[in-house]
């Protein structure tokens, strides 16, 4: 995270570094001025998480590379809510805007967290007294969102653990974290940012010490997986670097072996398994996992409340999409037509 600097506290310096960054098209003043808002400002100030602030610097710069492109020049400290809506129909339409872009029109999902970040940029702009932030809304999703992110079958889940079971430190680590995930119902940062000091395996809990919002909140742990750390616990003593605190730690490469894994590393290692299995792409990512941690607790305690307890959601309003993920009780449902 960025310290704020000098020129973005003082509100007479902020207005004119904005002003200034705006009109000689420098981007990274840009970004500083997104940042230290952010910081400052921003409803969750230095707790905002390294991947929210790398999404909304991603949004700002693709952003501006679509209004200082080579086919327009758009004043964006006087943009309207008719020019953010020209930029979703191009992100509809075309995609992303930056080098890198694959050029595939983006979903309604990812339209979303790129407008979250624009949004931000311009409440940076408007602390800074030199723009107003246009309202403008994102495209609906008409797909439900059970459907958008299903949790993982339980005979794909046991597959997974089964290719996982191996001697090997990394498939020793690797099944932690998906055990973590889809039976304690941890988000990936949370998985990565685990200390061993967390861990009260005695009273079987762990404690999550920064979750979404800068909540803290204590898990209990099955006896299994209780003995699944136990066993990690035992292999990390030989890899670890010293003083390293993260439960989970790369195995492997230069500088980082023995190091705290990063969110990047563990998606893409968890990505790895699932093409080794063939499984079907509507089961990657990370996230799948505590949706399946989700559907797991409400199907066996069918109590909302309990499922948003384990899961840390304030609002059980959140946890009943759950109710709704369960694909296994629909193949029952269908397998009795038979009869």
């Amino acid at each position: 995270m960025l310290v704020p600097l000098a020129n973005w506290h003082n509100p007479a310096k902020r207005r004119l570094e904005a002003t200034r960054a705006a009109h000689e098209r420098n981007p990274a003043a840009l970004l500083e001025l997104l940042e230290a808002y952010l910081v400052l400002k921003g409803r969750k100030r230095a707790t905002l998480s390294l991947r929210t602030l790398q999404n909304y610097r991603l949004a700002v710069r693709d952003y501006l590379a679509w209004a200082w492109s080579d086919t327009q020049s758009l004043e964006i400290l006087r943009a309207t809510a008719d020019d953010l809506d020209r930029y979703i129909t191009d992100l509809q339409l075309r995609g992303g805007h930056l080098e890198n872009s694959e050029n595939q029109p983006l979903k309604p999902g990812s339209i979303a967290t790129y407008l979250a970040g624009v949004r931000a940029f311009y409440r940076a702009l408007e602390w800074a007294g030199v723009a107003q932030l246009p309202q403008v809304y994102s495209p609906r999703d008409p797909t439900p969102p059970e459907e958008r992110r299903p949790a993982l079958p339980e005979s794909l889940y046991h597959r997974l653990l089964q290719h996982l079971a191996g001697s090997e430190p990394a498939n020793h680590r690797d099944r932690l974290a998906v055990r973590l995930m889809a039976e304690a119902g941890l988000r990936i940062s949370e998985v990565v940012n685990l200390w061993v000091d967390d861990l009260s395996l005695s009273e079987r809990l762990l404690l999550v010490r920064v979750g979404k919002g800068g909540k803290q909140r204590s898990v209990p742990l099955s006896r299994p997986l209780v003995q699944e750390i136990q066993g990690w616990l035992q292999l990390r003593l030989a890899y670890a670097a010293p003083g390293e605190k993260a439960l989970l730690i790369n195995l492997g490469g230069r500088k980082a072996n023995g190091r705290a894994m990063t969110d990047r590393s563990l998606r893409k290692i968890l990505n790895r398994h699932y093409r080794d299995l063939g499984f079907p792409e509507r089961y990657y990512g990370a996230h799948m996992l505590r949706h399946t941690a989700g559907t797991r607790f409400y199907k066996r305690s069918r109590d909302l409340h309990a499922t948003a307890r384990l899961l840390g959601h304030t609002n059980v309003n959140t946890s009943a999409i759950y109710a709704k993920m369960d694909l296994e009780e629909l193949f029952e449902v269908v397998d009795q037509l038979e009869d």
